[in-house]
This record gives structure tokens, sequence and C-alpha cells, in this order.
């Protein structure tokens, strides 16, 4: 303080102007750091997620890190030094070409044994990469389901069809109530064209997928003009719909029946409560209705307690008399079995 009374006064204002500047660019830095929310710090608790909640980068990584203390429960993160800003150049996907079977873009499947099938599909793929990569590193063939609005797609649905992983596409579709079904979503309240626009965005936002399955969806999967819009567009590229149930009163599988369009609806959903031993107990369900029915599709999401149930429940598959098994497997058998049955044709 002594020096600086020494010094001359247009000394001391050039120090203090120089000192606000200092101040000033370091708050900017700070927003800049912290950045404005996005969807890729999306949490919801259920199927059709009632309102969206971001988090901070750095405050996700501490509750993460939270949940690693419990006993028997799997390291977190697990070592996915692999995917970490991974290229992968020697996979190669063709292009979708309207007209293409779905089965074209199928992973391999063989059930030598004649096992119960079961797929396990995963929703609101590549948003959060830690969760997408832990996804991707469980046990294949999972079948994973982007949402076209997430970045970087295209290396990442490479690197999980490359680690033998089958892909869908999460359709945002407009929900009943004030849920953001995210940005591009199809609206009931929309003309033809601008369905179709949307849709088609969407279809080729990566290539692979062999399907489609809606993302939210409780309203316009029950609304009759505008899903066959959308099942007559799925026919024409050549893929086939997964109908994730968001409500009761979809029309999905009536009209897929009607427009000769393979539809398939899930079972169970795995983790619209947030619980181990809630998804546990789904699983439990899903190993019965195969059992019993000889397939059955279950949904979830790349949650932490999800990927951890998950990551146990896959490593002793064999002593449940079930076989993991692509969506395109499940969705062959249950068509086949509809034809059989006077359905499809």
């Amino acid at each position: 303080m002594f020096l600086f009374l020494k010094i001359s006064k247009s000394q001391r204002v050039i120090i203090l102007l120089l000192g606000g500047l200092l101040v000033f660019s370091f708050g900017i830095a700070i927003g800049v750091y912290i950045g404005s929310p996005d969807y890729s710090g999306k949490t919801s608790s259920s199927a059709e997620e009632p309102g969206r909640r971001f988090v901070k980068k750095e405050v996700k990584a501490d509750i993460l890190a939270k949940n690693q203390n419990s006993v028997d429960r799997p390291k977190f993160p697990p070592n996915l030094d692999k995917f970490n800003n991974k290229k992968v150049s020697d996979f190669k996907q063709k292009a979708r070409i309207p007209g293409t079977s779905w089965m074209s873009h199928a992973v391999p499947f063989e059930n030598s044994e004649n096992r119960p099938l079961v797929s396990i599909v995963l929703d609101d793929m590549g948003l959060n990469q830690l969760h997408s990569d832990w996804a991707v590193s469980l046990k294949a063939p999972l079948t994973l389901s982007y949402l076209p609005y997430a970045k970087n797609l295209a290396n990442q649905t490479q690197l999980a069809r490359a680690e033998g992983h089958e892909l869908l596409i999460h359709l945002p579709m407009e929900p009943r109530g004030a849920s953001d079904p995210g940005p591009g979503a199809l609206m009931v309240n929309m003309d033809q064209t601008e369905i179709k626009k949307r849709l088609a965005r969407a279809l080729y936002v990566f290539p692979g997928a062999v399907g489609v399955n809606n993302h939210m969806g409780s309203l316009f999967t029950a609304d009759q003009r505008a899903m066959s819009i959308v099942l007559t567009e799925i026919k024409s590229s050549g893929q086939l719909f997964l109908d994730s149930l968001t409500t009761s009163n979809s029309l999905v599988a009536r009209l897929g029946d009607k427009l000769n369009v393979p539809v398939v609806s899930r079972d169970v959903f795995l983790d619209d409560i947030d619980k181990e031993d809630e998804i546990v107990r789904r699983l439990r369900e899903v190993e019965r209705v195969a059992l019993d029915k000889g397939t059955a599709i279950a949904i979830g999401h790349p949650r932490v307690t999800t990927l951890r149930v998950l990551e146990k429940w896959l490593a002793d598959l064999a002593e449940k008399k079930i076989m993991l098994a692509p969506l395109s497997a499940v969705a062959k058998t249950r068509l086949n079995q509809m034809q059989n049955d006077g359905g499809l044709n």
C-alpha cells in the first residue's frame, strides 16, 4: 500500500485500469467455462420424462463418484480408455437406400440352442458420452437407440456397431403434457410435408440403423393421421418400428398391421423407477415374459443404476436359460409368428 501511494497519480490510474480489466476477463472466462444448459446433461426418471434437468459437468462428476460406494458394485466408471476420442476407421456401413430391407443392417445372430430371446434396448443414447460409452462396453448384442440431435453421432454409432451392438434411431415425438421431446420433434399439428421433412432428417442422421423407436410420443403415437404418415415413410425407408408404448392408447401396432409395416412393441420398462431393486425386479419380469412367450423386449436408459445392474445381469445369462438377442432377431421371430397367425401380410 505504501509503495502504491508513492507512485505518480497517472501510474496509479494505469494500475487500477489493468486490475479492472483482469477482473472483467476472469468473469468472462468463468461464464464460457460454465456455458449454457444443453440436452447433454438430461436425466429423467420415467419413460415419458417429466421435464428436463440440466447438470453441470463438474457437479455431475461429483454425483457419479458418490455412486461407487455400495458393496458388490462394479467400479464406476469402468475402464473406457478405448472409447476416448476413438475414431473407427475399419467399420463401414452402406448408406441406407429407400426400399432396402431392415434386415440388411441387422447384427448377425443365430439361436443355435433354440432358447427364449431377450432384446435389451437402451434409449436416449448419445447425449451423455460417458454413460453412452459405458453402455457400448457392455456385453453385446444390445440394441442402442440414439437421439438424432446428439453430437458426434457418426463416430458414436460406428463404434457401437463395431462392438457388436444393433442401432436404432430414437425419434422425438410429441407427448401429452408439457414435457419437451427435444429438437426436431414430430408434432401432431404439423402438416404432412413438415412431418416428412423432420422424419427424413432423423432417418438419415447416421447409417446402419435397423429402425426407429419413439422418444416420448404419448400424444403422437395415439394420433391416426400423424402416425400413418410416419409408418408409411418407415415402410418406404425399409425399416422397422419399435413402439416404446409410452401410452396404452398407442395406435402403432394396429396401423402397422394395416399398412403392412414391420412393427413390434416393448414388453417391459426397466427403469421408469430409478432404483436398483426395482430394476432387478423388472429384469426378472423380462425373464418370465421370455420363458412364457419365447421373446421379450425391454427398454431402459444409459443411467448409472441401470448400467450397473445390467452389467451384473448380463454376466450370467446362461444360468437364466435365455439368450441375449438384437432387436432384429426378436422382431423377425415375432413377425414370422404374426404371418403364421394371419396378421402381417
